[in-house]
């Protein structure tokens, strides 16, 4: 599929990506991205140097199959609400040791509280299996591995036994003695700390997998059916929340516009984060042959990370591409920013 020509008015960077749509029509995905520094006095300037990702990126680059991701790709069509995710870490006030640390994430109506401890074990107590008191820290990185969740697949005999929601996590075991001595959860919710074993619920403010719980259950029906009629294109009762790579508690009600207050506290060293997301507009219009016809354009990703004192903020359009493909003279992107 050819890619039609770009012209960008903007100092964004902005890609289009050739898609087919759920109903097999070709489509011009317009990404628009760009990061912002958010200064020790609070303001917040462009840094200009975004890039649009092609693929997902892992914490763990070096195990990029069992990771869990750390930067998602931007190449999804369309989002139902807005995602708001963090890449980064808890740290300790002025990086003086803790051993236990109360983290807040806040973006307009997004909030999130998290606990996070310093390392600790898994060990036979007096009432069964319990975790050691926590190791000091500076920082944990507030990736999903560090939570609770897992997957046990020794029993060859059986199906693995998964925490769906989070399968790269700790503290999942078949047998319960396998855990002892092992590393156990560093991420909580405060509300319900983790003390011993149990039905937990994984806590965490990153991007999710396609294979996680709840987005497998929003993929839709891939079956032999599907595999002779519908193949590449997505199953007909596909979820469109199948897109959202936030966490449920972290997708807003809703698109984000800019202007939303941000709370960021203790993920950064200096101290916390508290400042206004950009407000930004941006344009698209699709100029044809026999017309310009404009295209919404939504804030649907806001990538926060704190410890580089980085907001990363995502827009997307989709442009009908029409056939023949010349009748398409070019996608302009043009930006105005509000005040």
């Amino acid at each position: 599929m050819d890619v039609p020509d770009l012209f960008n008015a903007t100092t964004a960077t902005v890609a289009v990506v050739p898609r087919i749509d759920g109903d097999g029509r070709p489509l011009g995905l317009v990404v628009i991205k760009e990061r912002f520094y958010v200064a020790l006095n609070q303001r917040v300037t462009r840094m200009g140097d975004a890039e649009v990702r092609y693929t997902d990126e892992p914490w763990d680059p070096e195990a990029p199959a069992t990771s869990s991701t750390r930067r998602p790709a931007d190449t999804c069509i369309r989002k139902t609400a807005t995602d708001v995710l963090v890449a980064g870490y808890a740290m300790a006030p002025g990086r003086r040791p803790v051993t236990e640390l109360d983290v807040l994430v806040e973006v307009g109506p997004v909030s999130r509280a998290l606990r996070v401890t310093g390392p600790r074990v898994w060990y036979e107590g007096a009432a069964g299996l319990t975790l050691s008191e926590p190791e000091p820290f500076v920082e944990v990185p507030l990736q999903w591995e560090l939570a609770w969740g897992g997957t046990d697949a020794s029993d060859e005999s059986q199906p693995p036994l998964e925490e769906a929601r989070n399968p790269v996590g700790r503290g999942v075991m078949r047998r319960s003695e396998a855990l002892v001595h092992q590393p156990g959860p560093q991420i909580e919710d405060p509300a319900a700390p983790i003390t011993g074993l149990g039905r937990h619920e994984p806590w965490g403010v990153g991007a999710i997998g396609r294979h996680w719980s709840p987005r497998r259950g929003w993929a839709g029906t891939v079956d032999p059916a599907w595999m002779r009629s519908r193949m590449p294109l997505s199953p007909l009762d596909q979820d469109p929340r199948f897109e959202q790579v936030a966490a449920p508690a972290m997708v807003a009600p809703g698109f984000l516009r800019g202007g939303e207050r941000v709370r960021l506290h203790h993920l950064c060293a200096d101290g916390a984060l508290e400042f206004e997301l950009p407000r930004m507009h941006f344009g698209v219009v699709a100029r044809r042959d026999d017309g310009d016809v404009p295209v919404g354009v939504l804030l649907d990703t806001v990538l926060l990370e704190p410890h580089e004192r980085v907001v990363e903020l995502t827009w997307r359009a989709a442009v009908p591409l029409p056939r023949p493909a010349r009748r398409l003279i070019e996608i302009r992107v043009d930006e105005k920013e509000l005040r």
